[in-house]
């Protein structure tokens, strides 16, 4: 018998036979091991629900905390206390009642909900009834927020105006004053988008999730009849916790809450495809018997290859040609060794690309990745001259260069020259008409990402464009990795609209700021600068013209700015600026006052036409009393409000100072 017909009988038996025995031995045990691991992943899913429920409710009390501890609603007016109520409203996602009630359960003031509101807020805020009203009037948790400080109501159901069963509760906060002044703020909460996450995941075709309370009464639940009923499921297999034939799932209780998210799938369906699977096994094994011998067969016939190329390749990669490549035509048993020595070139020229690529990505800053780069085509091609174009959000842009012509030459020269516009149209490499200038796109799936630009004083070969290219292209992961890196990074610390700092980056630079003053004894001044009136400007002309006045007033601070100023979008229409090294007085009547004339005496222009903007400005400066950069921010806030109260559209100091 000749050799391809006994190996391939033997890879056929190596290979079926242990699989015959597998699935003997395995597939009737299977069901319990596929129905463990079920359990698990619904525990997993149940797991993340509930987590998900959790940190829904519990960041809606935080904020709510925040707002009643922040605004000091029993020291404000009527006016500013329906103010306040109402922006506890607008931030609060999902709310539909806000409502401030004393210890004897009477409202104090106007309670707030969705007809007050225009606009974009119909998104996260829903039309509420007199029948609601008067269902949220007697839900407020009202003692236990008076006992607590805070407290979560009893879940009710209330129809939407489409008639769908939407629960909702009372979440309430005791608003700090004093022993004679005890309100509490109650803000009822839609579980809407609750509901619309538990619909939305279906494990299988009949599996469904649900919510119930401490007593076992639903909550959410693909029926809405027995939502509307909030009827109990104490006697479900799944709420007991025991094991059931009929139903796999799991059941994880709400942290805190006292709730439970069961989830839960048919059994039938979730292990019929074992079943099946067990029916056609054998089936398939016999098919992949046969196949197996065929494939054997056909396989070894194919391994053969000529000695003697065999031999002037070794050599030529003994020299260093890595690309060397042997032709296999002859059908017989030296077929085996041209095959596995293309095997081993190929794997010699994917470690090498692996090499460098493992080199570049040892760092995720853009420019280092660049520069390992340049210095791994350095010492395999030749240059005097090199420049990397990287895809910015704007254009190709020269991020690293090397040479006598500098960075700002070569972000003149290179992005225009004609060799360069040719590779990145053809997402080839390019040469010029001397060859002394090389350009390679840098591709990452199929789409180009970068340039690398070459100059050097002797012409290129086409093997040294074929090398460097070898050596630019599995370098483009490390370059995509790391220019996203640095997009997230961007992203992370910058306010979308305006391109400010956001909110928490902007005060992590003011704690550096606010120790540097407190450790070298320097001034630190704080401003806090909000539109006038932008309400109106949003009424009036649009959102999208108020995000454009938002930004041109961005623009127009940070072109007053110094280098070392912070400047953030505190939130909304405020923004927050930190001066180090600047005294209250000096910030206020120069820099402030700088902000406040060029705002008021220069329209905006928008889409709307130009619009005409005021902004009042606060000022405060630091003291020996603050305990860090928030003490400062209040105390400018607390000026800005005055500027507020003066009239607007102009500038005052901290009193205090």
């Amino acid at each position: 018998m000749r050799l391809p017909v006994k190996l391939s009988l033997l890879l056929a038996a190596a290979t079926c036979f242990p699989l015959l025995l597998a699935t003997a031995f395995t597939l009737p045990r299977g069901r319990e091991a596929l129905r463990s691991q079920l359990d698990e992943i619904y525990a997993q899913d149940a797991r993340a629900l509930a987590a998900e429920v959790h940190r829904s409710l519990v960041d809606k009390l935080d904020s709510l905390t925040l707002a009643a501890s922040t605004l000091r609603l029993n020291e404000l007016d009527p006016e500013a206390r329906e103010q306040a109520l109402l922006l506890i409203y607008k931030e609060t996602r999902g709310a539909d009642i806000v409502g401030l009630f004393d210890a004897r359960a009477d409202a104090v003031g106007n309670i707030i909900r969705f007809p007050r509101l225009q606009g974009v807020l119909a998104s996260e805020h829903e039309a509420i009834d007199d029948a609601a009203l008067s269902s949220y009037a007697g839900k407020v948790p009202l003692q236990g927020a008076l006992q607590a400080g805070l407290a979560i109501g009893p879940v009710y159901v209330v129809p939407d105006v489409r008639g769908r069963p939407i629960p909702r509760l009372v979440l309430a906060v005791a608003v700090p004053g004093t022993r004679n002044t005890r309100w509490v703020v109650a803000v009822e909460i839609s579980l809407r988008r609750l509901a619309e996450s538990f619909e939305r995941f279906r494990p299988g075709e009949t599996g469904a999730a649900f919510l119930l309370d401490g007593e076992n009464k639903i909550i959410l639940h693909p029926d809405r009849q027995l939502m509307l009923k909030q009827a109990s499921m104490r006697d479900h297999p799944l709420v007991k916790g025991g094991q059931n034939s009929e139903w796999l799932g799991a059941n994880e209780p709400v942290p805190l809450l006292g709730w439970r998210v069961i989830v839960q799938e048919s059994a039938d369906e979730a292990l019929g495809p074992l079943r099946h699977l067990a029916r056609d096994a054998y089936l398939w094994l016999a098919l992949g018997l046969l196949v197996a011998v065929l494939l054997g067969f056909s396989s070894v016939r194919t391994v053969t290859a000529p000695v003697q190329k065999l031999r002037e390749a070794a050599l030529a990669v003994t020299a260093g040609a890595l690309e060397t490549h042997v032709d296999v035509r002859r059908r017989d048993e030296l077929g085996e060794l041209a095959d596995a020595f293309n095997t081993m070139t190929r794997g010699l020229r994917e470690r090498e690309a692996l090499k460098a690529t493992l080199a570049l990505s040892e760092t995720l800053e853009l420019k280092q990745v660049l520069e390992r780069l340049l210095d791994s085509l350095a010492r395999a091609v030749p240059f005097q001259e090199a420049s990397i174009l990287v895809e910015t959000r704007d254009a190709m842009d020269v991020v690293v260069s090397r040479g006598a012509r500098g960075k700002d030459e070569s972000h003149r020269l290179v992005p225009n020259s004609v060799h360069v516009e040719r590779a990145i149209t053809t997402l080839q490499p390019a040469v010029n008409d001397g060859r002394q200038m090389m350009a390679l796109p840098l591709i990452r799936r199929g789409v180009m990402i970068g340039v690398v630009c070459l100059e050097s004083n002797r012409p290129y070969t086409e093997a040294d464009v074929r090398l460097a290219q070898s050596l630019t292209q599995p370098a483009a992961m490390a370059v995509e990795n790391a220019r996203l890196f640095d997009e997230v990074q961007r992203l992370a610390t910058l306010d979308g609209l305006t391109s400010t700092y956001n909110r928490r980056h902007f005060m992590d630079l003011a704690q550096l700021q606010y120790d540097n003053a407190r450790r070298f004894g320097h001034p630190l001044t704080a401003m806090m600068l909000d539109v006038d009136h932008f309400k109106r400007i949003n009424d009036r002309h649009g959102h999208h013209v108020g995000d454009q006045v938002l930004r041109a007033l961005a623009e127009r601070c940070r072109g007053a700015l110094r280098s070392v100023d912070v400047l953030g979008r505190y939130g909304g229409e405020e923004f927050a600026i930190v001066l180090p090294g600047t005294t209250q007085h000096n910030a206020a009547t120069v820099l402030a006052e700088r902000i406040r004339k060029r705002v008021a005496d220069e329209p905006i222009k928008t889409d709307d036409g130009a619009v005409k903007v005021t902004v009042s400005v606060g000022v405060a400066e630091l003291d020996a009393e603050m305990r860090g950069p928030e003490d400062l921010l209040k105390r400018a806030d607390a000026a800005l409000y005055e500027a507020k109260q003066a009239g607007r559209n102009r500038v005052v100091e901290d009193a205090v100072a």
